[in-house]
């Protein structure tokens, strides 16, 4: 991922991802790690994690400017997105055609964007910022390239807080890469099952619903890597 180096391997600062959301805007470009239509995992695991249930409230951390967000939010559910680059939210509501609200919230530190008559809300904000105090808890969570680019020292911070801003009958679908980190050192970040199953804890259950290889597409030059997408849900 060319356009989001680091100084240092495998650590990227919030200036580092701004330049490089700049860097593909520039070329006329979505940024790498974008999708450009509804997730194909997100659409085919909806039904579990919602538990078939409607008018959720659902919450996208690191969400640049995922059109998932609109896709859900057409369907009745209410949106919290959590970014840290404003011009990836600024693309995501122009690609929408929704014309945002934008106000200044001190209880992030950062900026709120809302549009749909406040179905679709997206901080702008350091995403440790954004606490349970600032919108509740939530009944899902999609973690789609959310924490496979947090820098690892973070990792159980953002796992932490995950949990505090699920509602005990919440759930998470989360997106994890596996490669040899040995070849690439990130982002996204190699995440071992293990190393995840003991960060979620024994007060949750982790599932493997689905693994995809990508190693026929070289991702990242990388001989082979794999997506694994976790169902995360508390045991009561």
């Amino acid at each position: 991922m060319d356009e989001f180096s680091s100084e240092k391997p495998g650590v990227v600062k919030l200036h580092q991802w701004e330049k490089g959301w700049q860097k593909s805007k520039d070329a006329g470009k979505n940024p790498p790690f974008h999708v450009n239509d509804v997730h194909p995992m997100l659409s085919k695991h909806l039904e579990q994690l919602t538990g078939g249930r409607s008018g959720l409230k659902f919450l996208f951390p690191l969400c640049g400017k995922a059109v998932d967000m609109k896709w859900l939010a057409d369907q009745g559910h209410t949106i919290v997105g959590v970014e840290g680059v404003e011009d990836g939210v600024r693309q995501f509501f122009q690609e929408a055609a929704i014309q945002p609200t934008v106000t200044d919230e001190p209880s992030v530190n950062g900026k709120l964007y809302q549009g749909m008559e406040g179905r679709i809300s997206i901080y702008i904000c350091d995403y440790f910022n954004f606490t349970s105090s600032v919108k509740g808890q939530f009944d899902a969570i999609w973690d789609r390239g959310a924490f496979v680019a947090i820098n690892e020292v973070d990792r159980e911070k953002y796992i932490q807080l995950m949990k505090t801003l699920l509602k005990p009958d919440g759930r998470c679908l989360m997106e994890v890469m596996n490669y040899d980190p040995s070849l690439f050192p990130g982002p996204p970040h190699n995440v071992p099952e293990d190393e995840l199953k003991q960060l979620v804890g024994g007060d949750y259950d982790m599932t493997l619903v689905e693994t995809l290889d990508h190693s026929e597409e070289k991702w990242f030059s990388l001989p082979w890597i794999k997506t694994a997408y976790y169902l995360i849900k508390g045991t009561n």
